[in-house]
């Protein structure tokens, strides 16, 4: 993946996977999905089916898409800049083990999301559950990821 996609990127969690021992960052793209696209068409007066239209897009790819593109522009639009670095905050906090940092930020970060009709932020929540069934405590042994236990 191209430096520019990453940038793009938001990083979840730290884990260990069942079966291994070797922490992992686990990632994701951040999308608004209560959206409607236009239908994909083959452009007038093309020879071109959509499919070969599509794989000539493909061929064509550069990373300045990342920032020209705007179905990705709006795909992305409710990860705004604040949201990055409150969520962003808020992980570095739980990875080092600062809980009620973690807990403050991930929750505004949580109601970010909740104002933009959104529901909340899934991993925001998703690492609030994770240390509320910890009551709150980094355990002593903590080394900054967590083991799943589950495929």
């Amino acid at each position: 993946m191209s430096i520019e996609a990453q940038e793009h990127c938001r990083k979840l969690d730290v884990v260990t996977v069942k079966g291994s021992s070797i922490p992992m960052p686990i990632y994701t793209y951040d999308t608004f999905q209560k959206q409607v696209f236009p239908q994909l068409r083959t452009p007038k007066f093309s020879s071109l089916n959509l499919d070969e239209v599509l794989d000539k897009q493909a061929e064509e790819y550069d990373v300045s898409h990342w920032i020209q593109d705007q179905d990705l522009i709006q795909l992305r639009r409710l990860s705004t800049s604040e949201f990055r670095k409150t969520y962003r905050q808020g992980l570095e906090h739980y990875l080092n083990g600062k809980w009620e940092d973690a807990r403050e930020n991930l929750l505004k970060a949580d109601t970010m999301m909740i104002g933009s009709d959104t529901g909340g932020d899934g991993p925001s929540r998703a690492l609030l559950n994770y240390m509320q069934s910890r009551n709150w405590k980094c355990s002593e042994d903590w080394n900054g990821y967590r083991s799943l236990t589950k495929k």
